[in-house]
């Protein structure tokens, strides 16, 4: 049985670096979807005449795509994804090939932003960072206009409230992005491992419940971890 895990959190919570040595530690028991290469991408919207103001929107990203790819994997296809991030575009890709993988995860700061997707998953990571923090790092990357004052008070972090911060609530586990990225890592890596053995196990790793007759929204229930 394929383990499906998101992982999301704010800007500079460490997303990608997470990603990255996970798939190192699990090697080839692990793929990741990243939700970076979703967006839409700059030449599709200029060709649309689109000026964006924030690129935290999330009429940015392909969700159809998205439910596609995530279809493909449950069922055990391979899924190709038309790679649209600027890692993807810096180093040539434009087309990545996700495997069906003993642990197939979602990575991205809005990957918990919608519910119904949210649902599907069995493990849900939130990685927690401060404001003070978040924009810290933000800051010390290249220089870009989102990248600076007054973007990221004028924009960023009201996005960063609004979006991210709710996802919170969605989270099974919810980690301190604050620590090291190797102890980050162990967390999570901890988390996963324990989640296939209950899987393996045949013992249930949680459910998704209506609040009341009237809701759609799920009821996620408490989030456990070592920091709650």
């Amino acid at each position: 049985m394929t383990l499906f895990v998101a992982i999301t959190g704010g800007t500079g919570s460490g997303k990608t670096t997470l990603a990255a040595t996970l798939s190192a530690r699990f090697g080839g028991s692990l793929s990741v979807l990243s939700l970076d290469d979703l967006v839409l991408g700059r030449a599709a919207l200029a060709a649309a005449g689109r000026v964006v103001g924030d690129w935290d929107d999330p009429s940015l990203w392909r969700w159809d795509d998205l439910r596609t790819h995530l279809a493909d994997l449950r069922a055990g296809r391979p899924t190709a994804v038309s790679a649209r991030s600027r890692e993807s575009r810096a180093a040539g890709i434009t087309t990545l090939v996700v495997e069906p993988r003993p642990i197939c995860a979602l990575v991205g700061h809005l990957a918990l932003h919608d519910s119904e997707i949210a649902s599907t998953f069995e493990v849900r990571v939130y990685l927690d960072l401060p404001e003070e923090e978040l924009l810290r790092r933000r800051a010390l990357r290249a220089w870009a206009e989102e990248n600076r004052e007054p973007y990221l008070s004028r924009t960023l972090l009201p996005a960063h409230r609004r979006l991210v911060v709710p996802q919170k609530t969605r989270a099974t586990h919810i980690v301190d992005a604050t620590k090291p990225p190797t102890a980050v890592l162990d967390e999570v890596t901890a988390i996963l491992r324990g989640a296939r053995a209950r899987s393996e196990a045949g013992a249930p790793l949680g459910s998704v419940r209506p609040r009341d007759a009237n809701s759609t929204e799920p009821d996620w229930g408490a989030p456990t971890s070592h920091d709650v």
